[in-house]
């Protein structure tokens, strides 16, 4: 049960209301409604004249968020309920000199002005924060009321960037477990009688004497004391195969011929991200909580055929059988130390769905958001 975060402190201006800790204060500045900052969080408020609606003030919003900053990757959007007005929240993450800022971005209008009220923090203080932060913007309040009209149809929505790739030498699996073999060593001239020691040589990883660069012993690192890696393991719609593993500032990309790089934590979180398929996407329950854990396995697995669903649940759940039928891409998201992956299924043009425990036969199959499934990703990564 989560605990109730204390919000001590209303502020009170002309377009909103809303309630934050006491901790946090406010900061005078002519580019801004409102400024507060705290606890690694800073809030702003701006707002502005115009008439337009919800729909076309977050189709402006999108088209322009991922242009603002380069590198910005927006992981979601949802219909908000609790302004008082129409409202949108958009989740992004921006590169910053100090390391990636998490940002929420809550958006509403009441036919005479538009608000934007933007929540940001370190990428390293997302999970810390989360609680606070939702729950101060749970309590935001347009004080010009506005009735919410249901939208049948919600604006179209940009699709996933392409993802990342790791740059870095293209090694055999054989020229991978050599340099593995290396770790903790300066030297080693017995590389030169191998062809994977040559390989090594060639890609620039291994001196021509068998030294050992700085840059290579770097990668090493963390391969010195055997520590296990995060893994992100994926099925593709094609029926490929696919391995992101990620140590401490190491990643190895690939599952025959594999590609070695240096790599960030923050790094390893984008790449993840992209190779996850996290964009921009409207999230709707499935009506069906779980399914016959044999059924979902088989789909897991691939295969020529996949198997149907029942007729009684697809006839009775047409959002979860559009999804079924859809192109999957299977990903698990294993951590050290966790003996069960996070299984995630993208069905292409319908979004995510989350994998969850099998009981007496039957196995949780949920529809997730974009933003939870990055949530994975950065507790995965940076840990909880």
């Amino acid at each position: 049960m989560a605990v109730p975060v204390p919000l001590g402190t209303e502020d009170r201006i002309a377009r909103l209301t809303l309630r934050r800790p006491e901790s946090w204060r406010r900061e005078d500045t002519p580019q801004a409604d409102l400024r507060i900052g705290g606890d690694d969080v800073v809030l702003t408020v701006r707002s502005r004249p115009s008439d337009r609606t919800i729909a076309e003030e977050h189709t402006s919003l999108l088209d322009r968020l991922p242009g603002s900053v380069d590198g910005l990757l927006l992981v979601g959007v949802d219909v908000w309920t609790t302004a008082d007005a129409p409202a949108r929240l958009v989740e992004y993450v921006r590169p910053d000199e100090d390391g990636a800022v998490v940002g929420a971005h809550l958006l509403f209008v009441t036919g005479r002005h538009r608000v934007d009220l933007t929540i940001e923090r370190p990428l390293s203080r997302m999970l810390a924060t989360d609680d606070v932060v939702f729950a101060v913007l749970d309590t935001v309040r347009a004080t010009e009321r506005t009735p919410v009209r249901p939208h049948r149809d919600l604006e179209p929505l940009p699709g996933a960037p392409t993802p990342t790739v790791v740059d870095g030498p293209r090694l055999t699996a054989e020229a991978v477990t050599t340099l593995r073999s290396l770790a903790g060593r300066r030297w080693n001239p017995g590389l030169l009688r191998s062809s994977a020691g040559r390989e090594l040589i060639d890609a620039g990883l291994v001196g021509r004497l068998g030294t050992l660069p700085d840059t290579t012993q770097a990668l090493l690192a963390p391969w010195g004391e055997d520590t296990q890696p995060t893994t992100l393991e994926q099925r593709l719609p094609g029926g490929g195969e696919s391995r992101l593993q990620a140590w401490d500032g190491t990643v190895v990309d690939g599952t025959e011929d594999q590609v070695v790089a240096a790599a960030t934590p923050e790094r390893v979180v984008a790449l993840m991200a992209g190779r996850l398929g996290i964009g921009p996407a409207w999230t709707f329950p499935f009506r069906t909580g779980s399914l016959r854990a044999d059924l979902v396995a088989r789909r897991l697995g691939g295969g020529d055929s996949a198997p149907s669903l029942p007729a009684d649940v697809a006839e009775g759940d047409p959002r979860l059988a559009r999804f079924w039928t859809a192109p999957w891409t299977v990903s698990h998201l294993r951590r050290p130390g966790r003996p069960e992956p996070v299984t995630i299924v993208r069905a292409e043009g319908h979004g995510f769905a989350r994998v969850g425990r099998t009981e007496a036969g039957a196995t949780a199959f949920s529809a997730d958001s974009p933003a939870n499934v990055y949530r994975s990703v950065v507790r995965a990564v940076l840990g909880a």
